[in-house]
């Protein structure tokens, strides 16, 4: 694959003259083609430009998947403005950090995400957000007439507004900004992630190029779009590889197995909580999935038995893991097409075309050997723009020969595969030793009645961190904990084995469907203290 230097706009308008009459987005029976995508996008582009948007304004979207969000993104990026995504869940002190840290100066919202009421988040932070001219709504509804033609008056759809529209995209460079993503790590505040075009294009090309996506396929897209797997693995390859996306306001199985089976939807991407989710729950057991023939599974860590059951209950399904992460645009590494289900479950596949990975050891920094785990680097064309107004951490986050710091740790092996084995910020420090909770976790759920687990560091006095074990039991086990943790101790080192094992009905998660470490790692804080005071009073 060559790489492409053009906009997001340039390729849409380009879709829109070959495959025109193509269903570009579809959402409950609603539809548009190409050629409606990029004509109403574009209208939307000229009144943004009316309002006072212009190229480089900031623009927060805060609404749930749908028809308009797509509208509002691909309007902003054609006119160069730099739309800012907002995970749907944030509540007040998170959305006016974001928005105050971003400089954005108009928000499109949506109603509302589960319990959450937006206007009323915007009625009791407007007063603190002073850099927002205007809050405006998106006119979200689930279902229904969305964003048409008809929704603009003849001066909006006049020759002269649509030959000044085309004149301000002519203006945007494939090397501008095209959105600013936050991080969903463990710091109080996201750090926001600024992506070019180029950057987007050419990474959702690679991915459609690797899944051999074209034109007769139709994604289910249930991915929060606020997030960069939605965003280019989603909305950007529908386009680059002109297929019909088929949104899905947010995660919710019953509407994903509509889509899969009532709209024959061919690609389903996700989070592996997102299918095993849709396996697992005993009122989907007998709905199938005759059409769907590929995904990509990422986001987070999938061991390979739940790989291999996701395999097994879609088996006409090329489900390839990939790796990357936001400040990569996403991708780094896919599986090969052909790879067996036994080499996916346990391998992020090869590095993409045009991208540059090496292991340095974590103590040294030096170059590691094939086999051998260390963090894992990148260089190339996908690496981030950078994190916005915030040098000290640009400068931490790049070695001093360019090369971005994923904080992942892996090793290739001989077929050049990659392998991810933990993260640096997960690695637990007891004594002094580096502990990856991952060796760990593959040891308690290898323990028969275990549905789930997840290892964490608490605070510790003397010994920096103590291990526990956040443990979910299948349905109907009956575990024993002294036994466990017996059988773990003819498993792993003794400093390995842990301290504490905490017994949870569900993990929290965020609206990416991971799980939300930062409030687990609370919890397992929490509780590790009171069974310290507890038995310290006895």
């Amino acid at each position: 694959m060559e790489l492409m230097k053009k906009t997001i706009g340039q390729y849409l308008k380009e879709q829109a003259a070959v495959i025109g009459s193509h269903t570009a987005m579809e959402m409950f029976g609603w539809s548009c083609d190409f050629a409606q995508l990029d004509e109403v996008s574009g209208l939307l582009a000229g009144r943004l430009d009316k309002m006072g948007v212009t190229r480089g304004t900031h623009v927060g979207i805060w609404s749930l998947n749908s028809p308009n969000w797509v509208f509002t993104f691909l309007a902003l990026v054609k006119i160069g403005a730099v739309p800012v995504l907002i995970n749907t869940c944030y509540r007040d002190e998170e959305l006016k950090g974001i928005l105050n840290y971003s400089d954005v100066e108009y928000v499109f919202c949506g109603m509302g995400c589960k319990d959450i009421v937006y206007d009323d988040v915007i009625a009791r932070i407007r007063q603190d957000t002073p850099k927002v001219k205007r809050f405006l709504h998106l006119d979200e509804r689930e279902a229904g007439t969305w964003m048409s033609v008809e929704s603009f008056g003849n001066r909006e759809r006049s020759a002269e507004t649509r030959s000044h529209i085309l004149e301000l995209e002519s203006r945007v460079k494939p090397e501008d900004a095209a959105c600013m993503i936050f991080t969903s790590g463990t710091t109080s505040l996201p750090k926001g992630i600024l992506l070019s075009h180029e950057q987007l294009i050419n990474n959702s090309r690679a991915m459609v190029e690797a899944m051999h996506w074209g034109a007769s396929d139709k994604m289910c897209i249930t991915v929060p779009l606020f997030h960069c797997f939605g965003i280019t693995a989603g909305v950007i390859a529908c386009i680059t590889g002109g297929m019909d996306m088929c949104l899905i306001p947010y995660f919710r199985t019953a509407h994903v197995w509509d889509a899969i089976e009532k709209y024959e939807c061919t690609i389903l991407n996700g989070v592996p909580s997102m299918f095993l989710a849709l396996i697992r729950k005993p009122q989907y057991a007998q709905r199938k999935a005759p059409k769907l023939k590929s995904g990509i599974i990422a986001g987070s860590p999938c061991t390979p038995e739940d790989f291999l059951e996701i395999c097994r209950r879609f088996p006409h399904m090329h489900l390839q893991p990939s790796y990357g992460q936001t400040e990569t645009s996403p991708c780094i590494a896919i599986a090969d097409w052909d790879d067996p289900n036994e080499v996916k479950a346990v391998s992020a596949g090869h590095v993409i075309g045009h991208v540059e990975t090496r292991i340095m050891d974590l103590d040294s920094g030096a170059l590691v050997a094939d086999g051998q785990d260390g963090e894992i680097q990148v260089r190339g064309y996908n690496v981030m723009m950078g994190y916005y107004n915030l040098p000290e951490a640009n400068a931490k986050v790049f070695t001093e020969d360019g090369w971005l710091r994923t904080g992942d740790v892996g090793h290739f092996d001989e077929r050049k595969e990659l392998h991810i084995t933990g993260r640096i910020k997960e690695m637990i420090i007891r004594a002094g030793e580096n502990i990856s909770p991952r060796e760990i976790e593959h040891a308690i759920r290898r323990y028969e009645g275990i549905a789930d687990v997840k290892v964490v560091g608490v605070p510790a006095q003397v010994l920096q961190e103590e291990i526990a074990a956040c443990v979910i039991a299948r349905p109907g086990a009956r575990i024993n904990q002294e036994r466990m943790l017996s059988y773990l101790k003819n498993r792993l080192a003794d400093y390995k084995v842990p301290a504490y094992v905490f017994w949870f009905d569900a993990f929290p998660m965020n609206a990416s469907g991971k799980i939300d470490l930062k409030e687990l790692r609370r919890e397992a804080a929490a509780r590790a203290a009171k069974q310290r005071e507890a038995c310290e009073a006895h």
